[in-house]
């Protein structure tokens, strides 16, 4: 588990949901939920010279093709991130170390943020993203609605070429600040966790962000949530550009 996590204060309006849900590290900024210093993250993972997935089927009215792996992971950039059974497509900005801050960056409202120091998706690792729960005083990020996934349910990453890679709900966890395993969910493959633990021919999403019990210090809505929620996907699919372009 990582150390140094710090608390900082979260927004809310009065009478709706604004503040933000972020996860992670994360600096101590307006609407950041928690603050490490990047000391005390596992290093970022090099990337690998193969893709690899697992072969469960994703749980849709038609099981998707095996994911298999590419010859050549793709090095583009993200460009959104797709979960049907919550009717979520956001913009993906790649997010990292604050300038001179030595502090993890937070994503803007609307958007999922990925942190780029660690894997792109299709290089069968690890990606790592944070988005908003909520925004003051009353912007629903992304991640609103992040603690309605089940198992089975579809996180699709899209790269700025059109594919797609299709991730598959497995997991879902809440953890109070500061007991969130970090280093297991940052390094996966060397999990002290067995539930956490990635197998070595897997590739996973993780998605996180504040939520559970709020608190409320200020009449404008001013506050903190106290716990964090994590999801995780396993890769199912890999949809080449060509396959999802519609035809002209």
């Amino acid at each position: 588990m990582l150390r140094s996590l710090r608390e900082t204060v979260c927004r809310r309006a009065r009478g709706a949901v604004g503040a933000l849900g972020v996860a992670l590290a994360l600096p101590l900024v307006a609407g950041a939920c928690v603050a490490a210093e990047p000391s005390a993250l596992p290093e970022p993972t090099p990337a690998t010279a193969t893709a690899t997935a697992t072969a469960t089927p994703a749980a849709t009215e038609q099981a998707p093709p095996e994911a298999t792996a590419e010859p050549t992971p793709y090095d583009g950039r993200l460009s959104k991130m797709r979960i049907p059974s919550l009717g979520v497509e956001a913009p993906i900005e790649a997010i990292g170390l604050i300038p001179g801050q030595n502090k993890l960056d937070v994503p803007l409202p609307r958007n999922v943020g990925w942190y780029d120091i660690y894997d792109k998706p299709g290089f069968g690792t690890s990606s790592l993203y944070s988005a908003h729960k909520d925004y003051y005083p009353d912007i629903l990020g992304p991640f609103h609605k992040l603690t309605e996934l089940q198992a089975g349910d579809l996180v699709v990453v899209v790269m700025d070429d059109g594919r797609e890679y299709v991730y598959e709900v497995f997991f879902q966890e809440q953890y109070v600040t500061g007991e969130v395993p970090m280093a297991d969910l940052i390094a996966p493959h060397e999990a002290e966790n067995p539930a956490l633990l990635r197998p070595a021919d897997e590739e996973w999403v993780v998605l996180i962000t504040c939520g559970g019990d709020f608190v409320e210090l200020e009449e404008d809505g001013a506050g903190y949530y106290v716990h964090r929620d994590v999801v995780i996907a396993r890769l199912v699919e890999t949809r080449p550009p060509e396959s999802v372009r519609a035809p002209e």
